[in-house]
C-alpha cells in the first residue's frame, strides 16, 4: 500500500506540471503514454516485490532486515532514475510544444520552461526529504521494543495519513503556482493583443 501511494504521488509530482501546459489531442496522447509507462513501472516493481518477499523465506531476522533495507534503497534509486527519465521526456515535449507556439513570446516560453524545471527540483527535494523521514520513522517503529504490533500498525497508519496530507498540500501549492503562472501569461497575451489592435 505504501509503495502504491509513493508511486502515485511520483506520477502527480513529475508529470502534472507538464500536463498543465499540454493541451489538445497531442497532449492527451502524450499523457496517456506517460501514464502507461508509470503503470508498467509500478507493475514491474510489484512483481519484484513479490519475488523479493519469496526470497526472504528461511532467512534470519537480521538477514531479512538487511535485505529489506537494501531492496528499499534499490527501488528508491530505480524510482528516482525513472522519474528523471520521465521528467526529461516531459521537458522535451513541453519544449517542442512551445517551439510550435506562435502566440507566446520567447520570454514567456522561457518562463514556462524555468517554472517547469523549478517545480521539478522542488519535487525532487520534497521526495528526498519525505523518503529520509519515512525511513527514519519506519526504523524507529521497527526498533521500538515497547510497542505492541497493534500500536506499531496504528502508528504506521497515522504516519501514512500524515504523509498523504503533506503530499496533498505540496501538490495543491504547485497547482496554485501553475494556475497563477497561467493567468499571468494569459493576461500578458491579452495585453499584447490589445497593443496590436491599437
Amino acid at each position: 500500500m505504501w509503495k502504491r501511494f509513493v508511486v502515485n504521488m511520483l506520477i502527480l509530482f513529475f508529470c502534472l506540471p507538464c500536463f498543465v501546459f499540454a493541451e489538445g489531442e497531442q497532449g492527451r496522447t502524450f499523457r496517456q503514454q506517460q501514464r502507461a509507462k508509470w503503470q508498467q513501472h509500478r507493475q514491474e516493481q510489484r512483481e519484484e516485490n513479490r519475488q523479493f518477499r519469496q526470497s526472504l523465506k528461511g532467512k534470519s531476522k537480521e538477514e531479512k532486515i538487511s535485505a529489506i533495507k537494501q531492496h528499499r534503497q534499490q527501488q528508491y534509486a530505480e524510482n528516482k532514475a525513472f522519474a528523471e527519465q520521465i521528467h526529461q521526456e516531459n521537458l522535451e515535449f513541453l519544449k517542442s510544444r512551445l517551439a510550435n507556439n506562435t502566440r507566446l513570446t520567447d520570454a514567456q516560453k522561457e518562463e514556462l520552461i524555468n517554472h517547469f524545471e523549478k517545480q521539478y527540483e522542488e519535487n525532487v527535494a520534497f521526495r528526498d526529504e519525505r523518503y529520509s523521514e519515512n525511513v527514519a520513522f519506519f526504523e524507529q517503529i521497527a526498533n521500538n521494543p515497547n510497542m505492541t504490533l497493534e500500536e506499531k500498525k496504528a502508528a504506521i497508519k497515522a504516519h501514512i495519513e500524515e504523509e498523504k496530507a503533506k503530499t496533498k498540500a505540496h501538490w495543491e501549492q504547485q497547482k496554485e503556482e501553475n494556475k497563477a503562472l497561467k493567468e499571468k501569461i494569459k493576461s500578458e497575451m491579452q495585453s499584447q493583443e490589445q497593443s496590436k489592435d491599437k
